[in-house]
């Protein structure tokens, strides 16, 4: 006699029971998410802060070299305004004319900036340019960001020499050989 085994195969034509996650899974899934956002958000924040310090510095910086170049091309004097309340900034001529406007460039404070970042200007404000390209005496510009923490905070100084030079450099560095070094 011979037995036959009813074998069930499954085929493609057959659907897959899926069975749902239970409440347990699904908890231990949203704590480790609650655990990553934790640790990963005050980092974040952070970086938000310290970009916005980056970009507004190089906006500055970027608004400097402007001035300066426009003042060689122009052959007068140029000056950047900047404003430290809100961070934007004007590159126009001091004596206007049809070749020399009183606004060559700018920037709003809505343009890349946040109300966080401080900015706090030591020298002349505005800086003149001559049309050599060269200012009168060393300006520099420390920018900051106020909603962070001094320690987590990745402060910036731009520093304009007499020659019309535009550097950025980091005032927290001590080392004198490090290439972020503000030499005085």
């Amino acid at each position: 006699m011979l037995i036959h085994h009813n074998v069930h195969c499954q085929t493609l034509a057959d659907p897959i029971k899926q069975q749902g996650m239970t409440l347990v899974e699904l908890m231990v899934g949203i704590a480790i998410l609650g655990i990553i956002s934790a640790i990963a958000v005050p980092s974040y924040t952070e970086f938000i802060a310290n970009t916005q310090i980056r970009s507004t510095t190089e906006s500055i910086r970027n608004g400097l070299q402007v001035a300066r170049a426009e003042a060689i091309k122009r052959n007068a004097p140029v000056k950047f305004t900047l404003s430290t309340s809100d961070t934007s900034w004007v590159v126009g001529c001091i004596t206007t004319t049809t070749n020399c406007p009183a606004t060559i460039q700018s920037k709003t404070p809505k343009e890349g900036g946040s109300s966080s970042i401080t900015v706090a200007v030591t020298g002349a404000n505005p800086i003149t340019f001559n049309n050599l390209g060269s200012i009168s005496a060393l300006s520099q510009i420390d920018v900051d960001n106020n909603s962070i923490a001094a320690a987590k905070s990745k402060d910036l100084r731009i520093r304009v020499g007499v020659g019309g030079n535009v550097r950025v450099c980091d005032p927290n560095v001590t080392l004198t050989t490090d290439t972020r070094y503000c030499a005085t």
